[in-house]
């Protein structure tokens, strides 16, 4: 027996062989999966000054849970992600989801400021599961049909944060923000007993310290173009999304506008559609040149924050911005991992590693200044913030992505 078998037969039986590849009941189960664990850590972004009002937090701090969030994210991605190249990965899925129901639980219970804080580490922590499923996905379906997989996972991921922001909006101002919590508590726990009955066995894995895999992150980012280009981009790519949300949670309870948590979770509604989009751009992915596609994705968020610049308080503008923004997110992200899972896939999830590090740097970053940039200066210097995030990528020459 090898080391790879021995590490993911260690789990116990799966219902089906990783030889036998993924089934379409399993891969919808693992999209419904990172929708679920994807949307906790986005449920606090319409619910912003309802938290921080409760807690006792100033308005202009209200990105700290954001932010809070994802650095647990971030550092899930660095310590914890690159055990999915030696150990099983229903193993740590069924764990994470666990301990991310618990950590939520927390959140809905506690009144105490820095409890919740460390609840939201943990939680967001806890959210790798959302960005190593995708990769897991990878391994099981052939070359030729992994933009495809990757788009179709991606669909299930901005799904989850489009309506688990309008879900969180909209049921926060029915029955308040610490039901939201203790039901999306429930809800993981249960996606954690699906997970555990039905996830196949992982594939080509390594018996590697954790020590010697840590070790080698660094050795990737130094030596491998791809993966440094890919990071930068997707860092300003989720910043920019997250400015976006973050940004017109405040935005829109302001005159004109007026809006309640539950009005804002409707319209919210509307940039779902955006996620549908996921699927074709992941075939896109699969025939298009990275530099091209990636081009194209930053151009259409550029032009979404051009209508949220010079359409502040029209309802089109905003819409319009909802919609583009999201769209390229998919884009940039579908495109970025599918240039990346075509590496070596013994590797890939330390690849993952480090980009999904990546990206929650620039979002957490960019979730906290977001509201102090409003406090002080307004719609406007967000929009024009958003909007450099987008076109720096377009204007920064490409190089080789060879992946060297």
């Amino acid at each position: 027996m090898t080391a790879a078998s021995s590490t993911a037969g260690g789990v116990g039986s799966a219902p089906s062989s990783a030889a036998g590849g993924l089934g379409g009941a399993v891969l919808a189960l693992i999209g419904i999966t990172c929708a679920v664990c994807v949307a906790n850590n986005y449920y606090s972004q319409p619910l912003l000054i309802d938290i921080a009002r409760d807690l006792g937090m100033p308005r202009s701090l209200s990105g700290l849970v954001p932010t809070i969030t994802q650095i647990g994210i971030a550092a899930g991605m660095m310590f914890l992600l690159p055990l999915g190249d030696r150990i099983d990965n229903r193993r740590i899925v069924v764990t994470l989801l666990m301990v991310q129901s618990l950590a939520m639980t927390t959140m809905a219970a506690t009144t105490d400021r820095a409890l919740f804080m460390v609840a939201c580490l943990i939680a967001g922590l806890c959210g790798i599961v959302t960005y190593l499923l995708p990769a897991y996905a990878t391994r099981l379906v052939p070359a030729e049909r992994r933009g495809a997989v990757t788009g179709t996972l991606a669909t299930g991921i901005l799904t989850g944060i489009m309506l688990g922001r309008s879900i969180a909006g909209i049921a926060g101002y029915e029955v308040g923000w610490r039901a939201v919590y203790a039901v999306a508590a429930l809800v993981t726990f249960m996606m954690a007993a699906a997970i555990k009955r039905s996830m196949p066995r992982t594939p080509g894995l390594r018996d590697e310290r954790y020590a010697v895999l840590l070790g080698s992150l660094w050795t990737l980012v130094r030596e491998n173009r791809l993966l440094r280009r890919t990071t930068l981009m997707q860092a300003m790519a989720f910043g920019g999304f997250n400015a976006l949300w973050v940004g017109l949670t405040l935005h829109l309870q302001q005159p004109p506008f007026d809006l309640d948590t539950r009005a804002i979770g409707t319209l919210a509604l509307v940039a779902v559609t955006s996620a549908m989009a996921a699927p074709v751009l992941g075939r896109l992915a699969d025939r298009m040149p990275m530099e091209r596609a990636v081009r194209m994705s930053f151009v259409i968020a550029a032009l979404g924050w051009i209508a949220l610049l010079f359409l502040p308080h029209s309802y089109f503008g905003i819409i319009a911005g909802m919609v583009l923004v999201g769209i390229s997110a998919i884009g940039t992200d579908v495109t970025l991992r599918t240039a990346l899972y075509g590496l070596s896939p013994d590797i890939r999830m330390r690849l993952n590693a480090v980009y999904s590090a990546g990206t929650f740097i620039g979002g957490g970053i960019l979730s906290f200044v977001t509201p102090v940039i409003w406090t002080h200066f307004g719609w406007g210097a967000v929009a024009m913030m958003g909007l450099g995030a987008s076109v720096l990528p377009i204007v920064i020459p490409g190089g080789k992505t060879d992946g060297r």
